[in-house]
């Protein structure tokens, strides 16, 4: 009585992880048809088809892009991005176990929303790209974004979907930025990129000059005068330097300055640093870039 109990308990374990751990189904196609010809997925899951068979396979939609052919011992995969019933066949075989469906749960209009990178550089471009769920060209999604410190987003512009309903567009986000994309009624979960302020660091001599572009004014904020020590392998600070008045060369850009003098030797690498607490809540700290004295 004991050892069944241990072995129902065990067949009830691996059904739950089975169910747990089901994102990707898998479809076996053998010389008979499909096994199981139905399934049922979440939105954003995928199905796998594997042929088991001697024999090339088709698996062909009527309502999506995702269409396969699979070779002997081969596998093919299509994922869903929205909600609804799609009927599938493969054309080359006749009989009704060579047809199917995939049941999607979810909503039926969505599109998706990724960046190519999390973080970049003042006025950097960074790529948004994502896949409109009907997979079809010529969709206009539209571009929101909404600026740290802001209350509400503002529209950036809008892409056309290419093959596949996938879309790209181009933002040169110059403070921390939150992103979403909309396609008809549907919003896309949104993504943020945050900045780090552009810093130049120029030297006559002992003289140094020192430049903080960003969206914002950093007058009276801290940089750090470093130097690279090879023992170490890490920058230590020579001194502190404070930013002085800023001046705004174009609409929303700040251009905040520091001139320094500093002691220094042949062969030093240099660099000035705005840390965290200086760069605030809407900027992520950065360096300059590196010179090294010849």
């Amino acid at each position: 009585m004991r050892r069944l109990f241990i072995a129902v308990a065990a067949v009830l374990a691996l059904t739950a992880l089975g169910s747990a751990t089901a994102a990707d189904r898998a479809v076996t196609i053998s010389r008979t048809g499909f096994v199981p010809a139905d399934v049922t997925i979440a939105s954003g899951d995928s199905v796998t088809w594997r042929n088991t068979d001697t024999a090339a396979h088709q698996v062909v939609f009527t309502q999506t892009t995702c269409n396969l052919t699979i070779l002997p011992s081969a596998s093919g995969s299509c994922t869903f991005r929205a909600g609804g019933k799609f009927n599938y066949r493969d054309p080359s075989q006749q009989g009704n176990a060579f047809r199917g469906t995939v049941t999607v749960t979810g909503a039926r209009t969505s599109v998706t929303l990724s960046a190519a990178r999390a973080t970049t550089t003042w006025a950097v471009p960074v790529p948004l790209t994502g896949v409109v769920s009907n997979h079809n060209a010529n969709e206009a999604v539209v571009v929101q974004g909404q600026e740290c410190g802001k209350t509400a987003f503002t529209r950036l512009g809008a892409a056309t979907t290419t093959s596949g309903g996938k879309w790209t567009f181009a933002v040169k986000p110059t403070i921390n930025t939150t992103y979403q994309a909309r396609w008809r009624n549907a919003d896309s979960s949104t993504v943020i990129v945050k900045v780090r302020p552009k810093i130049r660091l120029t030297r006559v001599g002992s003289r140094f000059k020192a430049r903080v572009t960003a969206a914002q004014s950093f007058t009276g904020k801290t940089i750090l005068f470093q130097r690279y020590r090879p023992v170490l392998r890490r920058w230590v600070t020579l001194k502190r330097v404070r930013l002085g008045a800023s001046t705004t060369p174009a609409v929303g850009t700040f251009v905040t300055p520091a001139n320094f003098r500093a002691r220094i030797r042949l062969g030093w690498r240099l660099r000035v640093f705005l840390p965290q607490l200086q760069a605030g809540t809407c900027y992520l700290a950065g360096p300059s870039n590196t010179l090294t004295v010849r």
